[in-house]
């Protein structure tokens, strides 16, 4: 009897483990990024201005849900899921810190916990100096504080701040809506946990390059206004890592050039974009990379993942030059076994076409998940000190027809803040998952900027929306391109 007693119990333990999702292990890692987040919705918390003006947190408005204790409840959500993101611009326009600059603490509650499991200085998260808070998930600059330090919980989640001194905040959570449930936070000195933030953080930083299984190499003579392409079959494939070689002397005529990739027996595309586009790079004068895409020793990569199920055709239509190059692709083996595959949606006003309308950043049908945003702007910029106040702008996310996040200004969603300012948002700067290659301000100004949603991608299972605002309410007239990076499922 106590045999059975013991087998029974085991069993019961297996099912248990088995139901359990642990956060650290499933999403924190790089090919994660393509897989399918069906069970997931992403919803963001912010201080926007409610009234549709831009009092994005400058009066305090809507800086805060409520006081509670003497506390600035900033975000608070019902459910399983993990806090994904935390960003925060200096309170004041020229006096650098958070809050009221008094060493205010950040308190996270979760589940039926009646004491924070984090509290601890607010500014202090983002210095990359404490436990569970690596460089690389962490960090400030231009302007910006940001944290993907994920915080996941079973069925409640709060976030609040010491005092009323909250100005201009975004809290972003990944809500989960599938059948397991959530191990929540514990300990932010569990040292498990934190060695694979660690080396998360590092690898961000680092550039690590994935073990692929082989690389195809093709050199590529392709005439000017002609076309070239590479296939590759290869069954329940994937690319971890496009690039492409050429000379510098020719690397503008390639940056202009068309960039197609269709998957398996598709008729159409799934990427069809100018070729800087997907390469993240605004042009050849502005060389930088982050960790999924730019130009490094001499070579322009994309390493978003790439699956495919039969082959994949990669298509260069060459502008302007004649162009002598060489293609790469690592290919490994594929991540999971669902049709979501790598698609882009590209486009351009040149100028802002309708004042009082948002520019576009995306509009699909179908099921997937967003994962990085490409934005080049060009406008006239305001006063002696040359702003881009058309980057005043707020990004919205409708998905299934509901909004889910409406941030607090362009600059912000690129995780910068105060442009123009010393010190702050006033030249270009690259970071693992954001930042601005191009940030350049005369009469004309013209700013591009990059975000990969590594940790926080966003969920649709019917639709998607996603606009962003040229200027307050739409009011400034200037040229936009942008291509948004997603990962939709194929319908059968």
């Amino acid at each position: 009897m106590n045999k059975i007693i013991a087998i029974i119990c085991g069993f019961v333990m297996i099912i248990s483990c088995q139901s359990n999702l642990n956060v650290y292990k499933e999403v924190v890692n790089f090919e994660s990024i393509s897989s399918p987040k069906s069970d997931w919705e992403a919803i963001m918390f912010s201080s926007f201005d409610r009234h549709g003006g831009n009092d994005d947190g400058f009066a305090g408005t809507y800086s805060k849900l409520r006081l509670e204790d003497g506390n600035s409840v900033l975000a608070e959500t019902t459910g399983a899921g993990y806090l994904s993101r935390i960003w925060f611009t200096h309170s004041e326009h020229k006096k650098d810190g958070l809050l009221e600059l008094k060493g205010e603490h950040i308190k996270i509650y979760i589940d039926d916990k009646t004491t924070p499991v984090i509290d601890m200085p607010l500014e202090q998260i983002f210095e990359g100096t404490t436990p569970g808070f690596p460089l690389g998930l962490v960090g400030k600059g231009l302007g910006g504080w940001y944290c993907y330090v994920p915080i996941p919980f079973s069925n409640y989640c709060r976030v609040e701040v010491e005092g009323d001194g909250v100005k201009f905040y975004q809290v972003n959570f990944q809500k989960y809506k599938g059948d397991k449930t959530v191990e929540s936070f514990t300990d932010r000195n569990d040292k498990k946990t934190n060695q694979l933030l660690e080396k998360l953080g590092k690898n961000l930083l680092g550039g690590v390059e994935e073990q692929d299984e082989f690389t195809n190499e093709i050199s590529m003579n392709i005439p000017a206004q002609g076309k070239e392409f590479l296939e590759i079959n290869k069954n329940m494939g994937q690319i971890n890592q496009l690039s492409i070689e050429i000379a510098p002397d020719n690397l503008e005529s390639l940056l202009k050039s068309q960039l197609k990739i269709y998957w398996d027996d598709k008729k159409q595309p799934a990427i069809d974009v100018p070729l800087n586009m997907f390469f993240a790079v605004p042009n050849e004068k502005n060389l930088y990379h982050s960790f999924y895409a730019g130009y490094r020793e001499g070579k322009l990569f994309n390493k978003l993942p790439m699956p495919f199920f039969k082959k994949a055709r990669i298509e260069i239509e060459a502008a302007d030059k004649d162009l002598k190059l060489k293609v790469s692709c690592s290919i490994g083996k594929q991540t999971n076994e669902t049709e979501h595959y790598l698609t882009t949606f590209y486009n351009e006003e040149l100028p802002t076409k309708d004042q009082g309308n948002p520019y576009v950043w995306l509009h699909t049908n179908g099921e997937g998940h967003y994962v990085g945003t490409f934005l080049m702007t060009e406008a006239k910029t305001h006063g002696e000190e040359y702003l881009p106040v058309w980057l005043e702008g707020d990004e919205v996310f409708v998905c299934d027809g509901e909004m889910r996040i409406h941030g607090t200004g362009t600059e912000d969603y690129f995780n910068c803040g105060w442009y123009g300012v010393q010190g702050r948002l006033n030249k270009s700067g690259s970071f693992p998952l954001h930042g601005f290659p191009e940030y350049e301000m005369d009469s004309i100004g013209k700013a591009s900027a990059y975000r990969w949603h590594l940790l926080d991608p966003i969920p649709f299972k019917d639709s998607i929306n996603v606009t962003v605002e040229h200027g307050t309410n739409n009011t400034i007239e200037g040229n936009y391109r942008s291509v948004a990076f997603y990962y939709l499922k194929h319908k059968k």
